[in-house]
């Protein structure tokens, strides 16, 4: 199995319009401490604007953290000036348009986001740095029980906080919403259906990451939709160590993804083969303290392309799947 570090992590959820989306699989070189280059963003709003708006990216607190719960709130709604509709508070299953307007929208109506978690904490607050780790490691966190699936936590659906600007009880809660990237990588999809439980019920493969090249071979995969030829394809992935920043090193990550991912491969596959192989990007020390901590599990082919999703190929020749 070959293991790479890159950083894994994704773009936030910025008060503009993000029409550039990066899943994570940006260039960081390999070793222990692979170098970091900053999120994509083409918004009014820039990447680098919203992660200090938020503090950085965050995910979930820990299940010591005394002050942290999950909550649901009275989901009640106010007019806006220009008419719209917006949520008083923000509680789990809210859709909403976009992150220009945030709309409070029926989850049943096209939509672009949609509220996970909501956690009652103030750890922290008083850091925006520390308070920025545990909203991007929480909100990470957050995605896998969402949809239903503990091996889907890197998939298109991705979890980020809900930006301080639109939350004014930021100090005392992390809100976290999920939005589902299109295939290319190119920006939010519309959906007009609720992402609960939808890894869940739908399964995985509608939901998986291809990329143009060996994530074990390239410093930055290409992303590419999977209806295109492709030599890897993602199979889950996880959230891994605590949100406190601190890197437990490159060759405890990597015994987490060998944990991981070779049974995950072998249940995808439904069998274990030479020409197909597990693959792991797991993030190095800059993202670890930045609060994202993710190791992302693949299935790569070793020579040629394929098109089709190789789960439960068994011992089909790979052609089957070009």
């Amino acid at each position: 199995m070959a293991l790479t570090n890159h950083r894994l992590t994704r773009p936030m959820l910025a008060v503009a319009t993000v029409s550039t989306l990066c899943l994570g699989l940006t260039a960081c070189g390999g070793g222990d401490s692979p170098s970091v280059s900053a999120p994509t963003s083409t918004g009014t709003t820039s990447a680098t604007q919203s992660a200090s708006d938020t503090g950085s990216p965050s995910q979930a607190p820990s299940s010591s953290s005394e002050e942290s719960s999950d909550t649901s709130t009275s989901g009640e709604s106010s007019t806006s000036a220009g008419g719209d509709t917006v949520a008083a508070h923000f509680e789990p299953g809210q859709c909403y348009d976009d992150t220009v307007n945030w709309k409070l929208t029926p989850c049943e109506q096209s939509h672009k986001l949609e509220i996970t978690k909501v956690v009652q904490t103030t750890k922290d607050s008083d850091d925006l740095v520390k308070r920025g780790v545990l909203r991007t490691w929480t909100c990470n966190d957050a995605v896998a029980p969402y949809v239903g699936s503990p091996s889907a936590g890197f998939s298109r659906i991705l979890g980020q906080p809900v930006p301080t600007a639109v939350d004014p009880g930021s100090a005392t809660d992390i809100v976290c919403a999920a939005a589902l990237a299109k295939p290319d990588d190119s920006g939010y999809e519309e959906i007009d259906y609720s992402l609960k439980n939808r890894i869940k019920d739908k399964g995985y493969v509608d939901y998986r990451i291809c990329t143009k090249d060996r994530p074990s071979k390239s410093d930055s995969p290409r992303i590419v939709p999977c209806t295109e030829p492709h030599k890897a394809e993602t199979i889950g992935g996880y959230v891994i160590g605590k949100p406190n920043g601190k890197y437990p090193g490159g060759n405890a990550v990597d015994r987490a993804a060998l944990k991981h991912c070779v049974p995950l491969a072998k249940k995808y596959l439904g069998t274990t083969r030479g020409d197909v192989i597990a693959a792991a990007n797991s993030t190095g020390e800059p993202g670890w303290k930045q609060g994202t901590t993710m190791t992302a599990c693949f299935v790569e082919a070793t020579h040629g392309t394929f098109v089709k999703p190789l789960k439960g190929m068994k011992n089909r020749p790979l052609s089957h799947f070009r």
